[in-house]
């Protein structure tokens, strides 16, 4: 058995990967108080079958030593995806490669397969929001990072003076409570901020562009966006499948 793990700041996510090299669907958990090391170490204990895990994580070194140590205590071949300066037909945009998030890159080697041919745009709506513009040859151009839906509410919230109750629900121009007034402006303010970036980033790529949202907010900031985003909640999966396919080709 094969799993592709992808451990984010908030949640640990994972699909199996069957024999024909197709993702099954995503799954998800929520670290909540628990470390996302005991969250890994109990996805271990569900899947005691697993042979190998190809993973892509945005965390510390200490992570990534107890997850090698838990995974070669088990038997199982464990692939740490990490940001290459050239790799799986990205070409890193980054002046210093190994800098771009391991997440982000995971992300550009699925886009390069979706886009069949065009330049895209990588939209990933997660706790922070990344933008990264990719040329249809592969060539990463860079990108951007701001806060997420989630992020910039706290911020403002936490610089309030008395206790407040944020809503995201019934957003609103004219917001008619304080609460109201920081989940809609928030939620405008990011999706302004999409979209703007999407029109500019545009502009330094070749057209036609395809613009790819992804995240744990993606399907939600989707139904406000303006314009055509594919939705792919589970493109980092499809991006380790790819990759797993590739070191398993390149090992044969």
């Amino acid at each position: 058995m094969v799993l592709l793990v992808d451990a984010g700041n908030s949640r640990l996510k994972w699909s199996e990967l069957d024999a024909g090299g197709k993702p099954s669907a995503q799954q998800a958990m929520a670290y909540g108080e628990r470390p996302a090391l005991a969250a890994f170490l109990d996805l271990l204990d569900a899947y005691p079958a697993v042979a190998h895990i190809t993973l892509v994580h945005v965390l510390t070194h200490l992570f990534a030593d107890s997850v090698q140590e838990a995974c070669a205590q088990r038997g199982i071949h464990l692939h740490s995806v990490r940001s290459l300066a050239r790799a799986y037909g990205i070409r890193n945009g980054y002046q210093q490669p190994t800098a771009l998030g391991a997440d982000r890159f995971v992300g550009l080697v699925a886009a390069q397969h979706l886009a069949a041919g065009k330049a895209s745009i990588v939209i990933d709506c997660g706790t922070a929001i990344t933008v990264d513009a990719l040329e249809q040859d592969g060539r990463h151009l860079g990108g951007l990072i701001l806060p997420g839906l989630q992020l910039s509410a706290e911020a403002l919230i936490a610089r309030a003076q008395g206790r407040l109750t944020l809503s995201f629900e019934q957003p609103t121009i004219v917001a008619d409570s304080t609460g109201r007034a920081i989940g809609s402006g928030c939620l405008f303010g990011v999706i302004g901020a999409i979209e703007g970036i999407c029109t500019r980033m545009q502009q330094t790529l070749s057209s036609p562009v395809v613009r790819i949202l992804t995240g744990g907010d993606a399907e939600y900031l989707r139904s406000w966006l303006h314009g055509d985003y594919l939705l792919h909640p589970d493109l980092l999966m499809q991006g380790l499948a790819y990759i797993t396919e590739h070191e398993a080709c390149t090992s044969c």
